[in-house]
């Protein structure tokens, strides 16, 4: 919800006298829940590193940690979530 909808909503409120509103201090909305990435390999555990083929332009997918661990490191890139 953007700021000047929640605005509006406020201003439109029964009940509330025009000064109340002018001192009324907005409060910041609530953060969205952080979303997990599941591995692309077994889409059962979260996944923690970044996988792409050594050759060619293939784009990186999100695996977890018992999947990458079955990798050849020659064929493959393995990098870590940034923290």
């Amino acid at each position: 919800m953007n700021l000047t909808l929640l605005r509006q909503i406020l201003v439109r409120r029964p009940g509330t006298a025009t000064a109340n509103r002018r001192r009324r201090t907005m409060t910041a909305p609530r953060r969205l829940p952080r979303t997990i990435q599941l591995c692309i390999h077994c889409r059962n555990n979260p996944a923690g590193f970044w996988v792409s083929r050594s050759s060619g332009q293939t784009v990186r997918r999100p695996w977890c940690l018992s999947c990458c661990q079955n990798l050849d490191r020659a064929g493959y890139h393995v990098q870590p979530f940034p923290s």
